[in-house]
């Protein structure tokens, strides 16, 4: 009989089996990465450009794009578009980020000759119809109203700006003027300039079958449509120390954000900066978890973050509470980081933490749309997918020293930008 009283044996993970991941150029250079994995007549296709916010010549011009790429191309309408799309039982996803925009196709293999030809005619004759146009803008300002009534995008807007600069590429937010000014001439200049085969990557995974390869080289690969190259710009503002308080009049809890400029995945300190973020606020367990929610009560969610762009990055710890808990929060959230950087952390905990970030790893590479997506997550940031080992490996061979030093270097209270935005 089960005793319940004894809890399951753990085991160690040593090494993680990342699957079978065959990159390929067609014969125009456009990148391809396959996962052919899986026992379900299921097809992902995911079409990336290096066309995000680091290259636009216009604010919004990269959204804009991406999302009006399904919105009519042709001898298809908008309509057309996706009442074809429904019929098949597919699905259609478009969007941008800082550095990339993106389409995604979800589709039955047996669908895929009917959906592949729209994805093309999405891509290369796109039409960016007037009223479409319209459309995009007005839903776009009404979504960000709504946003800027939830005081936590408010600090995350500010502390962004504050940490890049207000005209830069990470650090600009968008306003209701930015897409009234949006026009087809601008979307037509990134979209000409920007969107081209020598900077395009297409991600397939699911059951992948010769015919699938020959239709995708077949119809991607005879075209050639090259890009403006456009260097990216490092981000010059002065990021020091600088407390920030704003009033809103959107909610009842006040919403906090405390952080600093840091780096993106190639940076040197990129695997130890992981183990300690997660330490300090980045799992459930964390210390900022079980200090601030769990002993004191003073907000039912804290988490400490790292956004690592392409060229740049940043870390922020962000919580929501109510006023009163504003000080005692962030004078915790310092006490916490002050204790990371003069006590080593115990060995049960590291052991613990690496435990829990192999388990995380684990499931990542579960299943073959979960492949893809980290595949294009080392892909794009210039490495190959095996190189995944290289940085588990160090994160297992982590000591309490290396994680010491580094918050000695990177959590210290006099660089941090601190937001606050309070509801009165």
């Amino acid at each position: 009989m089960l005793n319940r009283k004894i809890g399951p044996v753990t085991k160690e993970i040593k090494k993680l089996l990342i699957p079978d991941i065959e990159m390929y150029d067609l014969s125009n250079g456009l990148k391809v990465c396959e996962i052919n994995l899986g026992s379900q007549e299921i097809l992902k296709i995911e079409i990336v450009h290096v066309a995000g916010r680091s290259v636009e010549d216009f604010p919004l011009s990269s959204r804009a794009v991406s999302s009006l790429l399904k919105d009519g191309c042709r001898n298809k309408s908008s309509a057309q578009i996706a009442e074809e799309i429904d019929f098949y039982g597919s699905s259609i996803k478009t969007g941008s980020n800082m550095d990339f925009s993106y389409t995604t196709f979800y589709t039955l293999t047996k669908h895929f000759d009917n959906i592949v030809p729209i994805l093309f005619d999405m891509y290369y004759y796109p039409t960016f119809p007037e009223d479409e146009i319209e459309k995009f803008k007005h839903l776009n300002i009404q979504k960000l109203k709504e946003e800027l009534n939830k005081n936590d995008v408010l600090t995350y807007r500010r502390i962004t700006e504050e940490i890049f600069g207000h005209k830069h590429a990470y650090g600009y937010n968008s306003t209701e003027n930015d897409y009234l000014n949006v026009n087809k001439d601008m979307i037509l200049s990134h979209y000409e300039d920007y969107l081209g085969t020598d900077n395009c990557y297409i991600f397939l995974s699911g059951k992948i079958n010769d015919h699938i390869r020959k239709t995708i080289s077949d119809l991607f690969g005879t075209v050639i449509k090259n890009t403006r190259k456009k260097d990216y710009t490092p981000a010059t503002n002065p990021v020091s120390g600088k407390k920030i308080n704003l009033i809103s009049k959107n909610e009842h809890q006040s919403a906090i954000k405390t952080g600093r400029k840091l780096f993106n995945k190639n940076h040197p300190d990129n695997v130890v900066f992981y183990l300690l973020n997660t330490i300090l606020g980045g799992y459930f367990g964390s210390r900022l978890m079980t200090s601030i929610r769990e002993d004191k009560g003073y907000t039912y969610d804290i988490s400490s973050n790292v956004d690592q762009m392409l060229y740049d990055g940043c870390f922020y710890i962000s919580t929501e509470a109510a006023t009163e808990y504003v000080e005692p929060i962030l004078e915790e959230v310092y006490f916490q980081m002050e204790i990371l950087k003069n006590e080593k952390v115990g060995a049960k905990e590291l052991i613990m933490v690496k435990n829990y970030l192999m388990g995380t790893f684990m499931n990542m590479l579960d299943g073959p749309m979960n492949v893809s997506s980290f595949a294009k997550s080392m892909i794009l940031s210039g490495k190959k997918p095996l190189d995944f080992l290289e940085f588990t490996d160090e994160m297992v061979e982590m000591s309490p020293e290396m994680i010491l030093k580094a918050a000695q270097i990177y959590l210290n209270k006099e660089d941090m930008i601190e937001v606050i935005v309070s509801p009165y």
